[in-house]
């Protein structure tokens, strides 16, 4: 029996969920000069969480040789800076930049946004039910990879 439905339909509902909210935040970031990796970057550093290269690329679930490219294309915009650890020369840490910070301010209001459209249609009631749903799919899929080189690391 030939499939008749249409393409989209043919992908899981979270992977067009995921792949739409990518596009989305790439638009509404693209004049910032701003991957929205890159954003989620600068959101992550603070003042009193200076991390090191391997805690971030753990935290952000990416290769360190990715985080090594992202990192020096942020500093040479300078939106973030790295320096020795004082205990240990080997570790490097990362921080983020006066101009790092004023950018994520407004990359907030952005991503704000998206979470308003992608949520926009759902009622209060509905948004608790989706969120409660998410977490359950989440917490299956980090039990799943529990021991892995991907485990979550967020728990």
């Amino acid at each position: 029996m030939e499939d008749t439905s249409p393409p989209c339909t043919r992908i899981p509902v979270l992977t067009q969920i995921s792949r739409l909210r990518l596009l989305r935040a790439h638009s509404l970031l693209s004049d910032m000069q701003l991957h929205p990796s890159q954003y989620h970057l600068l959101a992550m550093l603070d003042e009193n969480d200076v991390p090191s290269q391997a805690e971030i690329a753990s935290r952000l679930m990416v290769k360190p040789s990715t985080l090594t490219v992202m990192i020096r294309r942020m500093m040479k915009n300078g939106l973030v800076g790295r320096r020795a650890d004082p205990k240990d020369r080997r570790i490097r840490r990362v921080f983020r930049t006066e101009k790092g910070s004023r950018l994520l301010e407004s990359a907030r209001l952005r991503f704000t946004q998206i979470e308003r459209e992608t949520f926009d249609a759902l009622d209060e009631q509905e948004r608790a039910c989706f969120e409660a749903l998410a977490l359950c799919i989440r917490d299956n899929l980090a039990k799943a990879t529990e021991g892995e080189d991907c485990a979550c690391p967020w728990f």
